[in-house]
């Protein structure tokens, strides 16, 4: 269905540009006809003709847009810079185009579209998004000093935008980002409450204060967080990490009770589960609690035993089964870690085949960033952006070639992105496997010492 609509699409971007050069063709004829209009009028009416096609081709990619189907929209916003970037609301296209890049990770195209805009239209009405669209990707690109510069420009220049909770939160991450944690936090708070960065600006303020040393103050920021009414499904994530960030904060402070409180708040479905599960249970073990750490233990193990948290949940099970005297369970847990590498020499041989494996990885992520980075520039060498008012001929030759030629190009930067993202997280997961591998050499030696102990309270008389 997705083919057969796409299809549609290009056959109706086709049709809508052959109606154009159609028009061009029967305004040459006329122009040789007995009482043929001035040339002047004759171009007036090519320009009314293509407006209203290209007001039909802009509401469609609005449509688009709106429904976050950025892929077609950018597809129609890019043909219709093509064939007519004189358009009247030429401003509007490339805005939102760049926010459809934007949202594609496309950051280099979106910034040739966001600094066009606010170079070529200085006095139009997106010129502020546009410079926050040029805010967001400095930012993404680490260029935090460069972020902040566009951030006090729109502060100083539009200090009513409806923007400014978004603004206001990019600034301050990038401050906080430079360990300028006081400024992070006074920027910060001035994320407004209808912003939908409202509950990210409160966590991150939370963050700085911690930074900060202001346990109080990072307490209420975090609290505040977990208290807001849930309006989107983004919320969720947020609400998470403030609960196990709070966690965190009460286990330190040896309020153990109130950490396992808020550690039950992430649930199976979230990536730090199995972090909340074994806090919890150390939590349990340090209030004495053995019998409950059991059961949180129990069910790390039962669902996560291939993560990182594999060796510490079972070294944690087989101490809380000493300290409940089942000694023979405990023993179990130890030589469970210690049959896991047997042989110092075998841990180090598997950690440099995870190091060769890692450089392999290493070297791919590398080569499908710059096929990226390639194909992303062949599609900024496509957009045509002169502000001519003429059709281009090769538009007019092969139209229906150049947007297939360009939806193509955005599949396969598309299809690139996916495999970096994959290779990425290969990545991550190499890096993880080394230090799960490294860490091994110590849990080894605690089940050593654990099993010794064991056996030692096992053997002692009643």
């Amino acid at each position: 269905m997705t083919r057969r609509t796409n299809g549609l699409r290009r056959a109706c971007a086709g049709f809508v540009l052959g109606v154009v050069v159609s028009m061009i063709a029967l305004a040459g004829a006329w122009a040789n006809a007995a009482v043929a209009p001035t040339a002047q009028d004759n171009a007036r009416g090519v320009d009314r003709n293509m407006e209203r096609v290209a007001q039909r081709l802009y509401k469609s990619a609005l449509k688009f847009y709106y429904d976050r189907a950025y892929w077609k929209a950018a597809r129609e916003l890019i043909i219709l810079l093509d064939y007519y970037p004189s358009f009247s609301d030429a401003d509007g296209v490339l805005c939102h185009l760049g926010e459809s890049l934007y949202s594609m990770d496309m950051y280099k195209s979106s910034h040739k579209m966001f600094r066009f805009l606010v170079t070529k239209f200085p006095q139009s009405e997106f010129v502020p998004q546009g410079l926050y669209g040029l805010q967001r990707i400095q930012y993404q690109a680490e260029n935090h000093a460069e972020s902040l510069k566009i951030y006090d420009a729109l502060v100083a220049n539009y200090p009513k935008s409806d923007l400014m909770g978004g603004i206001h939160y990019f600034g301050g991450m990038a401050y906080f980002h430079l360990h300028d944690y006081d400024r992070a936090a006074a920027t910060l708070s001035k994320t407004g409450a209808r912003s939908e960065y409202y509950d990210y600006g409160l966590y991150t303020l939370g963050l700085a204060q911690l930074k900060k040393k202001n346990i109080n103050q990072a307490l209420a920021a975090l609290r505040k967080v977990i208290a807001q009414p849930l309006y989107r499904l983004e919320q969720r994530e947020v609400k998470a990490q403030a609960h196990l960030t709070l966690g965190f904060i009460y286990y330190e402070l040896g309020y153990y009770s109130e950490a396992i409180a808020h550690m039950r708040h992430l649930g199976p479905e979230h990536k730090d589960y199995p972090q909340a599960l074994l806090t919890r249970s150390w939590a349990s073990i340090k209030m004495n609690d053995f019998q409950g750490a059991l059961v949180t233990l129990n069910d790390l193990i039962k669902k996560f035993d291939a993560t990182e948290y594999g060796e510490e949940a079972h070294f944690l099970l087989g101490q809380s089964y000493l300290k409940l005297e089942f000694y023979d369970f405990a023993i179990q847990q130890y030589d469970y870690i210690i049959k896991q590498y047997p042989e110092p020499d075998s841990i180090a041989a598997r950690i440099r085949l995870a190091l060769a494996g890692l450089r392999k990885e290493e070297t791919n992520l590398e080569k499908t960033k710059v096929r990226l980075l390639v194909l992303e520039s062949k599609l900024i060498d496509t957009i045509q952006l002169d502000g001519s008012k003429q059709i281009p001929k090769y538009i007019q030759d092969h139209s229906n070639q150049l947007a297939k030629s360009k939806e193509d190009l955005i599949e396969q930067i598309l299809s690139e992105r996916k495999t970096f993202e994959g290779l990425s997280r290969s990545l991550d997961l190499f890096r993880s496997d080394i230090a799960r591998k490294e860490s091994r050499r110590h849990w080894g030696a605690y089940a050593e010492y654990g099993k010794a102990r064991a056996l030692f309270l096992k053997g002692m008389p009643k």
